[in-house]
């Protein structure tokens, strides 16, 4: 792919070298020219000058004596002349082309070192961002690259801050003159500068990362803000205590990030506000292996579950297209069997019953991941979901899907893992309540999944603490499946 031109000083040996190189040779050949031309003027002189004085001896008509010693000198002197017009016009450009072609030969091995160096730069390069799979994503325009845009102190953009063979391979000169660092492995990611998306300018961070977004999908009043909120606040409990890892939350305040807000609300027993954007907002964060150079920055992208009443609002959030994988959340009380078997003995209005099927939702999400990525109705989706059955405080679910039904499961039917035993109730839970189509979709659709049971809250909002039971573990399990560095095994057996 051809770099769009940068504000650079052009490498000298991807134009200068060669164009000193043609001044050099055209120099020389027209020094050759010069003396084969001073050797025929001097041919041409001693050869009037001796025919001058032959005719004086031929015709005796002065000193011809004189003329004739004359004539024998200027005779000398003419072969002398002729002798140095061969030499001029024979040896001359033999000597100039074979010191062109030393010199070129030199110039070519110069140069060929150059293109080889920058060839082993580029693709170690290139295998060091493939191997740690270093990307970064823009929370704004919601695009996905594997390096941003760098823009020098003085303000000059550069698209491309990579190995060149026309800028430079390990630095190259900005146009106001500073150098700049163009590899992981001298340092790019450290210098002074800012880092901004290619597409709309907006600020990012520059440093080694590996950028794994996971949207949350989910209907209207399904928990999604709720479990994003007390996901993130858990992991961020826990991260280093329990699982030996580094968080660090990455704001994004000029878009709105309330993850701070909400986290103090649901602290005091407070519910964060309801979701009304019709956009993607990412809650970003790190979540890295102690002593790992490369960060992984987790996106966890909420939208509002009106988003899902229409294709084109869906349609319109290419962060779907770069997802790694998916939160899906699942409102019991959104299957209507449920709901109607429950209506008596609750009040559903305390837990924000989602009337959006489930299956209505999970459609439109699967008609825009195969229109954006070209795939046909056979094809399967080659991503990881997890399935998270959401307000499982609701009375009655624990006996259902919740723990006690997982290790029911496990004895009567000898089953080891507590995620198969989860999976198989969950299924038969929503076999149960009629939701054979949002299964079978799934389950054909998904390249795997992974049922969870959680309660964001521990019970209906009363003004006393929230008690989260599960919110961690789902998110946890699909950040262990995309990240190559991190390794959560020893929490999960064997994985599914």
């Amino acid at each position: 792919m051809k770099m769009e031109k940068q504000p650079a000083e052009i490498n000298y040996f991807f134009r200068d070298g060669y164009h000193e190189f043609g001044e050099t040779i055209y120099e020389t050949f027209q020094s050759c020219g010069d003396v084969i031309v001073d050797s025929w003027e001097a041919v041409v002189e001693s050869a009037e000058e001796l025919y001058e004085n032959a005719r004086d001896v031929i015709t005796l008509d002065y000193e011809p004596f004189q003329s004739f010693f004359r004539a024998i000198g200027y005779a000398f002197v003419f072969g002398l002349s002729l002798g140095r017009l061969i030499i001029s016009a024979v040896m001359t450009p033999v000597i100039c082309a074979v010191l062109s072609a030393i010199q070129g030969t030199v110039l070519l091995l110069v140069m060929l070192g150059f293109y080889i160096a920058y060839l082993i730069v580029t693709f170690a390069d290139w295998v060091y961002r493939s191997c740690k799979k270093i990307s970064s994503g823009c929370p704004n325009c919601q695009n996905k690259f594997d390096l941003p845009a760098y823009v020098c102190t003085c303000g000059r953009k550069h698209s491309r801050l990579v190995p060149s063979a026309k800028y430079g391979v390990f630095v190259r000169h900005c146009e106001c003159g500073r150098k700049l660092k163009t590899t992981f492995f001298n340092g790019r990611h450290k210098q002074a500068g800012q880092w901004v998306c290619p597409d709309c300018g907006y600020e990012l961070d520059g440093s080694l990362q590996v950028d794994i977004p996971i949207p949350v999908v989910g209907g209207p009043s399904s928990g999604k803000t709720c479990y994003i909120s007390m996901a993130i606040s858990q992991i961020e409990a826990n991260a280093e205590s329990k699982y030996g890892l580094d968080f660090s939350y990455k704001p994004n305040d000029a878009l709105g990030d309330d993850y701070e807000e909400n986290k103090q609300n649901m602290e005091n027993g407070r519910l964060p506000e309801k979701t009304n954007d019709l956009r993607l907002r990412y809650y970003q964060f790190y979540l890295t292996p102690k002593g790992e150079k490369v960060r992984n920055l987790i996106s966890i992208c909420d939208v509002a579950g009106e988003a899902y009443e229409r294709n084109d609002e869906v349609g319109s959030q290419i962060g779907f297209k770069y997802a790694n994988a998916f939160l899906m959340m699942v409102d019991p009380l959104s299957l209507k069997r449920f709901r109607e078997e429950v209506a008596d003995t609750i009040d559903l209005s305390k837990y924000g019953a989602s009337e959006k099927g489930m299956d209505e939702v999970l459609d439109t999400l699967i008609n825009n991941l195969q229109n954006m990525n070209c795939l046909n109705s056979k094809n399967m989706i080659k991503t990881d979901v997890a399935v998270v059955f959401t307000k499982c405080d609701i009375p009655g679910l624990e006996e259902k899907i919740g723990d006690t039904a997982v290790r029911r499961y496990m004895q009567e039917n000898d089953v080891k893992s507590k995620y198969e035993a989860c999976n198989k109730v969950c299924e038969q839970f929503l076999i149960e309540y009629e939701e054979d189509n949002f299964l079978n979709s799934l389950k054909s659709k998904f390249k795997s999944i992974q049922f969870f049971t959680c309660s964001a809250l521990g019970h209906v909002e009363d003004g006393s603490d929230f008690t989260p039971e599960g919110v961690e573990e789902p998110a946890l399990w699909l950040i262990d499946k995309a990240s190559a560095s991190i390794n959560l095994k020893n929490f999960w057996g064997k994985k599914v």
